[in-house]
């Protein structure tokens, strides 16, 4: 919960700076820092022989995944309310579930599938795209969780064959490299002409930023980087079906200081979506559980 607190604070600080500066501005200088400080905690704490690993590629398949993850998110941030984007952006268990089923060929029964149905069902209910208020940038939370939700397939093929910090690391270098080359291609690009204004915070050109920003986007990184290690720890020390359900206080968080800093209100349809989606993959979370439970007793009647 602590650390889902501390990414809310992250992400508000990121959206508060891209009303001054560039998106990618400002994900390129927090990479930059996070990935400082991931290689100080690592080598610190493990020494050098954290930097080893034995899928490289895996590790640059999760760097290119974060990047399109992350990058989408804050896009979409910097021009939507903070609590709409995390009602959306935490779809990405239904993904999960839906990609377990079609790449992994794992079995989903009949509660899961409905309860995948009902929570994107809430995600079109919540985004009303038929509606003139529709703006693509609702949306693109959605891209970001299918991302996202991408990770943990890639982490089965890893599995415990590499500490988490080499994985923090390996990705989050991954990441800085696209944006460093993502950055570059703006920069070569000419003044965007474009009348949108997410599209504009995107293409617009570096500034140098104010001494007061430089503090907030070390904080941010900070706090980032502590999130991380926190939210690792407890994925690290207790079950996924028991950790996973907090993921969904990160929504409360949000609501709670995207209204004290940004004065936002959820809207109804944002409230009720969000509620279903809690509750489709709290849902989800609750029979992997007892489906991992009834085959564990199976393996134990077996062995017997």
């Amino acid at each position: 919960m602590f650390a889902l607190l501390a990414f809310a604070t992250q992400d508000s600080i990121i959206k508060l700076l891209s009303e001054r500066y560039s998106v990618i501005e400002i994900l390129m200088i927090r990479l930059a820092i996070v990935l400082a400080l991931l290689l100080v905690v690592a080598l610190a704490w493990q020494g050098p022989g954290i930097l080893r690993t034995r899928r490289p590629r895996l590790m640059f398949a999760r760097g290119v995944l974060a990047f399109f993850a992350f990058t989408t998110y804050y896009i979409a941030l910097s021009s939507i309310p903070l609590a709409e984007a995390a009602v959306v952006y935490m779809t990405a268990p239904l993904f999960v579930t839906l990609l377990s089923a079609l790449v992994l060929r794992e079995r989903v029964g009949l509660h899961r599938w409905s309860a995948v149905v009902i929570g994107f069902g809430a995600v079109v209910f919540m985004l009303d795209p038929g509606s003139s208020l529709f703006r693509i940038e609702s949306a693109m939370p959605l891209f970001s969780a299918l991302c996202y939700a991408l990770i943990p397939i890639i982490n089965r093929h890893i599995g415990l064959s590499e500490h988490a910090l080499t994985m923090g690391i390996y990705t989050t270098a991954s990441y800085f490299v696209l944006m460093a080359l993502t950055s570059l291609a703006i920069l070569a690009l000419p003044a965007p002409t474009t009348d949108n204004a997410t599209l504009q915070g995107v293409l617009q050109g570096w500034v140098m930023l104010q001494a007061p920003d430089w503090w907030l986007l070390l904080l941010a990184g900070a706090i980032f980087t502590v999130a991380l290690l926190c939210i690792t720890q407890a994925y690290r020390i207790a079950v996924v079906s028991a950790v996973a359900p907090f993921e969904y206080v990160y929504i409360l968080w949000a609501s709670l200081i995207g209204y004290l800093i940004f004065a936002d209100v959820p809207g109804p349809r944002t409230m009720i979506g969000g509620a279903v989606i809690v509750a489709s993959g709290c849902y989800i979370i609750l029979r992997e559980r007892q489906q991992r439970g009834r085959v564990a007793e199976v393996s134990q009647y077996g062995d017997s």
